[in-house]
């Protein structure tokens, strides 16, 4: 099994007691427990275990364990030792591997990357052990249930703070707890609530079942911030702060039906790692500044991604080897990549996403794909299928009913890509509508695309123009549409917001009525108006509806129309009003906090005869 281990932080200085000196032990067998190797006393019973005291090992460069012992059946204990220097981030201080019945206790290990780690072995016991580490403190790995049944006490600590180690409950609730290291493993059914971790080694939940994680707070993991193994059916909810892991902010690995909901994953190495697990859920998340925010792997099936907020990650979502992965509803803005699906995976969708200020919105290898309803804005290519140089063959996939509107080109189709059926799509305001250098059916249904700028004649008048649009490549659409009206609704997340009437008064007692999409969700209301097409969002009203009353600011970044925005207190009274410009980087907000807000295109209230101070008048 291997592990991987960024390395963070600096040295943590600790005053040691004298001690012997020695190399570094390596015991690989039980006949290895010899004087040479570091034992100075018992025969190897329970009653007189081996005995390793008392040493001071300093781990030279190249060297990857202080102690190591391995591949053993006897009993032993490691007592007082003191090792330091272990700095390569493959190894650890101390390391058992293979064995059963070991003791660590009043170890110390400093100047290390990593600590201790307990490696598919059964029955040891950990006490009284200071691990002043830069990379994880504290780790145990198997391949069953059994690998995780050792005893350890929260006397051994990871930079000072406790390592709290649960194996075999059930049905039990842990409260507001923290430290270094928690770890639940052989549980069932019981819950995590309010955890926190800052610069520890993270959550680990391991061969359990029904697990719940409420509430969890966890900074600076030098691991993963939660590591779920094998174990199905753990929900991660309402943890708002996932935040600076080594690694992935939440991992999960062959664990069917996790649930993550409600969760902020920011600056993580990965936001979400799903590898090898199918039927995952991940609802109303928000991922950030992650260097990818979610990535799915390992032949994953079914992975749901619902509702996401996706902002600065540079690929927002990473598909691998997976088979029918679901993207829908998600917002993100900034990312190099917004969906990046590589060959491996089969049967992706992506659909009723919005991608705005990207540079590519969907990348994509995959075969038996579907990509439909997304709004992609401000990308310089909206979809992609890339040049795949033998790699992979995309085939049989289908785009249809997208909006991508001001991007530098539109479409693009790699060589390698056969078979892709495109139509009833809006390429609008593009520098270039699309390049075809592949084997795809542009109309495969006597429908095309509706381009912006084409100008062809319709002399029949069936709604399809007479001349074919050419594209860069040899490709060709022979049957565009002559009229966006055929367009079903608004494209992206604010077509899948749901409308409510409201009834505004004015000073006056003049009142009207009118119909909003009402952003109450944190990806909604995210992105707002952000890179709609100024046609289709002239009659729209977006009312923003928040939990708790807010001093939030809006921008109007990559919105294309100027808008009015109305601040109104919990019970509809008049807070404010700002008129905000299009595409500009001012921020614009209400003196006192704020429950709703209101935006309308700019002129929309007083064209139907209010006043400037208007209070909301809550309906059904």
């Amino acid at each position: 099994m291997r592990s991987v281990i960024a390395i963070l932080l600096s040295g943590v200085a600790f005053a040691v007691g004298t001690a012997a000196e020695r190399a570094p032990i390596a015991i690989l067998s039980d006949a290895d427990f010899t004087a040479d190797n570091g034992v100075i006393g018992g025969s190897g019973t329970p009653g007189d275990p081996y005995l390793i005291v008392g040493w001071e090992i300093r781990v030279p460069s190249g060297t990857l364990y202080g102690i190591r012992i391995e591949n053993t059946t006897v009993p032993f204990v490691v007592r007082g030792c003191v090792v330091s220097g272990a700095l390569d981030s493959r190894g650890a201080a101390i390391y058992l591997a293979d064995t059963s019945g070991g003791t660590v206790e009043d170890c110390t290990v400093v100047d290390s990357i990593n600590g201790l780690r307990i490696e598919t072995s059964k029955d040891i016991t950990v006490r009284d052990n200071y691990l002043g580490v830069r990379g994880v403190g504290f780790q145990v790995l198997g391949l069953e249930a059994e690998h995780f049944r050792h005893a350890v006490e929260p006397t051994t600590t990871v930079n000072g703070q406790e390592v709290l180690y649960y194996y075999g409950l059930s049905g039990q609730t842990l409260e507001g707890i923290s430290g270094g290291n928690i770890t639940l493993a052989a549980c069932r059914d019981v819950t995590l609530r309010g955890a926190a971790i800052d610069r520890g080694d993270g959550i680990t939940v391991a061969f359990s079942e029904g697990v719940r994680i409420e509430g969890a707070d966890i900074s600076r993991a030098m691991g993963n911030g939660i590591l779920i193994l094998s174990s199905p059916d753990t929900v991660v909810v309402d943890s708002p702060r996932i935040a600076n892991c080594a690694l992935a902010g939440i991992s999960v690995f062959l664990s069917d039906r996790v649930r993550i909901e409600g969760c902020g994953l920011y600056a993580n190495q990965i936001g979400l790692a799903v590898n090898g697990s199918d039927g995952v859920l991940v609802q109303n998340n928000a991922f950030a500044a992650n260097p990818i925010g979610i990535v799915i792997t390992g032949g994953a099936r079914e992975t749901v991604i619902q509702q996401g907020l996706f902002y600065q990650n540079n690929h927002g979502v990473e598909i691998e080897t997976s088979y029918g992965t679901v993207v829908e509803m998600c917002a993100f803005t900034e990312s190099d990549v917004a969906v990046f699906i590589e060959g491996g995976a089969l049967y992706p969708r992506v659909a009723y996403s919005t991608m705005v200020q990207v540079g590519y919105g969907i990348s994509t290898l995959a075969s038996h794909g579907v990509y439909e309803r997304n709004l992609i804005a401000r990308a310089n290519i909206g979809i992609i299928f890339e040049e795949a140089y033998s790699q992979a063959t995309p085939t049989g996939n289908v785009v249809r009913h997208n909006v991508l509107y001001r991007c530098t080109d539109g479409l693009y189709l790699g060589t390698e890509t056969t078979g892709t059926h495109l139509y009833e799509n809006l390429v609008w305001n593009c520098s270039r509508d699309a390049r075809d250098l592949g084997k795809n059916e542009w109309a495969p249904y006597g429908r095309g695309n509706w381009y912006s700028g084409y100008a062809g004649p319709d002399a029949d008048g069936d709604g399809i123009g007479d001349l074919p649009v050419l594209f860069g490549g040899g490709g060709q659409d022979q049957a565009p549409i002559m009229d966006r009206s055929f367009y079903p609704g608004i494209p992206g997340v604010v077509g899948t917001m749901h409308e409510r009437t409201l009834t505004l008064e004015d000073a006056s007692g003049e009142r009207v009525t009118l119909t909003a999409r009402v952003a109450d969700r944190p990806h909604t209301r995210f992105i707002g108006f952000q890179g709609l097409p100024i046609e289709m969002a002239r009659e729209l009203a977006i009312l923003f509806v928040f939990e708790t009353p807010t001093v939030s600011q809006f921008h109007m970044r990559n919105v294309f129309l100027p808008l009015d925005i109305v601040f109104f207190a919990a019970d509809g009274a008049f807070l404010g009003r700002n008129a905000m410009d299009a595409d500009v980087q001012d921020r614009y907000g209400a003196a006192d906090p704020f429950a709703m807000a209101l935006e309308v295109p700019t002129g929309l209230l007083s064209a139907r005869g209010l006043g400037r101070e208007v209070r909301l008048i809550q309906g059904p």
